[in-house]
């Protein structure tokens, strides 16, 4: 019996199955399948590779895990471990759907460079033509975050910062008083509208003169809102028309839909025995509820392997998958390094590994080191909070991703293992 039938009931499997193409359930893969060694990856390695993420599964580090390997157009590997929900058993599939927290941002860059294609906008722009709150901003320059001393930019934040993450706005990750400030203010609520919380961040001091470092930040939810100025629509509307309708992703989009909460993924923490429970108490998961305002352009997607694959792919092949999204120097613009070398490498644990540049949305990989040697440069990638990870390997024609739901997902090394397995099997 099919997972749609399981999770159906039998009583109403008829009437799901007419409406399976509505629901985006029980469809073929985003890629065709092929065989380990027409794509060029070692049989036994994989092997390996399935043993190691089993591990983590056995283990109770996390209850399920979803890993894909796609090389030339087709999926090479594609397995599922573990649960969905532990409480209930029920398997983790190909269909179910994650909370992917900031791959994300990857997204929404990608539609502003729609934008861009459009002449509705351009990457140099100030943000403050869009929103006009960002013509007030100032940089922090002393004092306390009681007693802040601060002065105007040198230059204005402009929409190629927000995505590179040059721009000096705060994201709460240090400890400094900028940071200090920006919790204190509590801007992720999701009864708050954007143009609310970016009116409201545009108030808080940037940490640094834009374009003088590099400091990962909560520009692409700046960012979001400046989609909704230029092109007088919805954040969410945009993107599904733009992006998510396009590719066929119907599962992607910012909240919980009607009849898809049972494919929802649980999310787990780590409990102190080394096992897992359910997240509780976290206010960011209301953010994914149906009656929830905010469009959390930084991290409030929820999506499928399937819907994500197609958006990687697109990127793989230049900007085209079955429909163009993006024309090529669009996608290299947004997938090569745009940080000058006083900014590179970038300092993000989650990249282990430093040797990383960064795009637009993305951190690129700028040279071969010893951390990670059989990974070439020009590999781009991000990940989730949860423990969702992508990658696109462009030199060796490669998709590769894991995902699943615990917070934080950096507390096991998931993507690193996974990494380092998927290198081992290519066939050189």
């Amino acid at each position: 019996m099919s997972f749609l039938m399981r999770r159906a009931g039998a009583p109403v499997v008829a009437l799901l199955l007419l409406a399976s193409a509505a629901c985006a359930v029980h469809r073929e893969p985003a890629l065709p399948a092929t065989t380990a060694d027409a794509a060029g990856l070692s049989q036994p390695a994989l092997d390996q590779l399935s043993a190691a993420l089993q591990e983590f599964v056995d283990s109770g580090k996390v209850s399920g895990i979803y890993a894909v390997i796609a090389r030339n157009g087709h999926i090479a590997y594609e397995r599922t471990f573990g649960t969905r929900d532990l409480a209930t058993r029920d398997p983790l599939e190909r269909d179910d759907i994650f909370r992917i927290y900031s791959m994300t941002k990857p997204v929404v860059a990608a539609g502003v460079l729609r934008l861009v294609e459009q002449g509705l906008l351009t990457l140099d722009d100030p943000v403050a033509k869009y929103i006009p709150s960002f013509a007030n901003v100032k940089v922090f320059d002393g004092g306390t975050a009681d007693a802040p001393v601060l002065r105007a930019p040198a230059s204005p934040v402009t929409i190629r910062q927000l995505l590179n993450h040059t721009s000096g706005l705060a994201y709460g990750l240090t400890a400094s008083p900028v940071d200090t400030i920006y919790l204190r203010a509590q801007l992720y609520d999701a009864q708050r509208r954007l143009d609310e919380f970016t009116d409201s961040l545009a108030a808080i001091p940037l940490h640094f003169d834009p374009g003088t470092r590099w400091s990962y930040s909560a520009g692409l939810d700046v960012a979001g809102r400046v989609i909704e100025v230029a092109s007088g629509k919805m954040l969410d509307v945009f993107l599904d028309e733009e992006i998510f309708a396009p590719l066929g992703m119907r599962d992607t989009g910012f909240h919980i839909r009607p009849g898809t909460r049972g494919r929802l993924a649980t999310v787990y923490e780590p409990t102190s025995d080394g096992r897992v429970e359910p997240l509780a108490g976290d206010r960011l998961l209301a953010m994914f509820e149906p009656d929830a305002r905010f469009l959390w352009g930084s991290g409030g997607l929820l999506s499928t392997p399937d819907d994500f694959l197609r958006f990687a792919q697109m990127l793989l092949n230049g900007g085209t998958f079955g429909v163009r999204i993006l024309q090529p120097e669009s996608v290299t613009l947004m997938t090569h390094n745009t940080l000058s070398a006083a900014l590179t490498p970038v300092s993000y644990p989650t990249l282990r590994d430093p040797s990383y540049g960064f795009g637009l949305g993305v951190a690129v990989k700028v040279d071969a080191t010893d951390a990670a040697p059989n990974v070439p440069a020009g590999v781009y990638r991000w990940s989730g909070y949860l423990g969702t990870y992508f990658w696109v390997d462009p030199a060796n024609d490669l998709v590769a991703m894991v995902w699943t739901q615990l917070s934080p997902g950096g507390r096991y090394p998931l993507q690193a293992v996974f990494q380092e397995h998927v290198y081992s099997a290519l066939v050189r």
